[in-house]
């Protein structure tokens, strides 16, 4: 809800069409734009939607985030809503919750400014607040992102000819491309996450831009690694990541995101048509669902390939084990990009594991697959080693024995219905302490495991009478055995062994 709502509509929006030949009636703002648009104009300020949202309207994207930027300074901004958050406070930004009563989206509301320097490749050295929106403009990254629109006058304000850039599907950096990259070493990914992002649309980067990005590329080690992966991962996340990934190399950054990549460029792959590694790996990522942690696990699948390659005497070359080592790898390379514990241990996971194969992984390892990890890592792990095979030359349309029979395997098992965790036995806790007359500890977890083994490998078992015949077994041979059957679990580092039941 703002303060003091006031009663009006905005005028039309901007034309374009799907294609960006601006032809087209554009979708109205959403609600929480209008609010924010509305109560500022009421206030007398300007106000200019501004950057990516204005870019994506022109091309008939719907916008992800919502800039505004005006006049006002951040102190008379925080007045005019009832829910906001000086979220940056020194660089004019505040963070304004708007749009219908039960449900407020942020909007970006920033006073235009100008940016003086650069004190480390990423903070200006001096901030100015300006009431000027062209100035505002002047500071922006790339021309397409420099683009402002005023929907109240119905009016562009593009001095930098961003439209003109849309309709020529060029990433060209505001004025001197040198000075761009020097404000902030991001825009150098950046640039290339922006062209991956709009391949669609048959976006490049302007020659001038693209050279100045392979001059300035040594500036990327200077950077966070958290802000490195965001763009990594949504380049990964992008349609074509294939094309990105090429231009990363080409421009120098790939190897500096990733070192451990080098190694794998001029290693030979033996391949039809797929002359090297790093081809492969590339390939295999094109092959993959548009998930980031999935994507960058088909990137590194084969990283350990250079590092444990032996020659047998008939001439063979073999890469024993390049499977762990490539998880331990992957491991180094996630805590490096300060990846969340849940995404590094499934990468590393899926890496660890794309190799298995044969006959004998039936439904009770997918069952104990499904308990450890869930279906969506199962899926994960077959379409990584699905396109594993693509980027080995082999035709997507070819059948892949393997895969398919776990696949239907897959979609059997959870027809059935079964225990795949200790939650979905017929026997809790409580009744398994009610059963053997102990109170809680450890043994209780054990006699769990014990029951959920014995239902993994024959679901019909799972019954409280077959349940309860089994507990007492198990009680009495624990009971009677010299040996404590019972260790408490020990926490540390995640592991990236296979799940049981399936062979090393």
């Amino acid at each position: 809800m703002i303060a003091g709502e006031e009663t009006g509509v905005l005028p039309p929006p901007l034309h374009s069409s799907t294609d960006g030949s601006f032809g087209g009636a554009l979708a109205p703002l959403p609600p929480q734009v209008q609010d924010v648009l509305r109560r500022l104009h009421a206030a007398g300020y300007k106000a200019h939607l501004v950057g990516g949202c204005v870019r994506d309207r022109l091309l008939g994207r719907p916008p992800h985030d919502w800039d505004v930027a005006t006049n006002a300074r951040p102190e008379q901004v925080l007045p005019l809503f009832v829910h906001c958050v000086p979220t940056g406070v020194a660089y004019g930004t505040v963070t304004v919750f708007a749009g219908e009563p039960d449900r407020h989206e942020p909007v970006q509301v920033t006073t235009y400014r100008k940016e003086m320097g650069s004190r480390d490749l990423r903070h200006p050295e001096k901030v100015v607040f300006s009431d000027s929106v062209e100035e505002d403009l002047a500071r922006r990254d790339f021309t397409i992102n420099a683009i402002a629109y005023d929907p109240w006058a119905e009016v562009l304000v593009d001095p930098v000819h961003g439209r003109q850039d849309l309709e020529r599907r060029l990433i060209r950096a505001v004025g001197n491309p040198d000075q761009r990259f020097d404000e902030d070493a991001l825009r150098l990914l950046r640039a290339v996450r922006l062209a991956t992002e709009l391949r669609p649309y048959h976006f490049r980067l302007e020659s001038k831009t693209r050279t100045a990005i392979r001059r300035h590329a040594p500036q990327v080690e200077y950077l966070s690694r958290e802000r490195i992966r965001d763009e990594f991962l949504r380049l990964l996340a992008a349609p074509d990541p294939q094309w990105g990934l090429w231009e990363l190399q080409d421009l120098d950054l790939l190897f500096r995101i990733i070192p451990e990549l080098a190694a794998t460029h001029h290693f030979p792959q033996d391949k039809p048509g797929v002359p090297t590694l790093l081809d492969h790996l590339i390939r295999a990522v094109q092959n993959v669902p548009p998930d980031p942690i999935l994507r960058l696990a088909a990137l590194l699948h084969d990283i350990a390939k250079p590092a444990t390659a032996t020659m047998s005497p008939d001439g063979q070359v073999h890469f024993y084990c390049h499977d762990t080592l490539g998880a331990e790898m992957a491991s180094r390379i996630a805590a490096s990009l300060r990846l969340p514990r849940s995404q590094a241990d499934r990468l590393a996971s899926l890496i660890r594991m794309h190799m298995v194969d044969g006959t004998d992984v039936g439904k009770k390892a997918l069952r104990r697959w499904l308990g450890q990890y869930g279906e969506r890592w199962i899926r994960d792990l077959l379409a990584l080693r699905r396109a594993d095979n693509i980027a080995s030359g082999v035709s997507p349309d070819e059948p892949n024995p393997f895969i398919d029979r776990l696949e239907d395997l897959l979609d059997e098992v959870l027809h059935e219905q079964k225990a795949f965790r200790t939650q979905d036995l017929c026997l809790d806790g409580r009744q398994v302490m009610a059963e053997l007359g102990v109170g809680p500890g450890p043994m209780v977890g054990a006699a769990l495991r014990y029951l959920l083994e014995q239902v993994l490998d024959d679901p019909s078992l799972n019954t409280p009478d077959q349940l309860r015949r089994l507990l007492h077994d198990w009680w009495q041979r624990t009971r009677s055995s010299p040996v404590p059957a019972v260790h408490r679990r020990q926490r540390g580092p995640a592991s990236t062994s296979p799940p049981p039941g399936l062979p090393d």
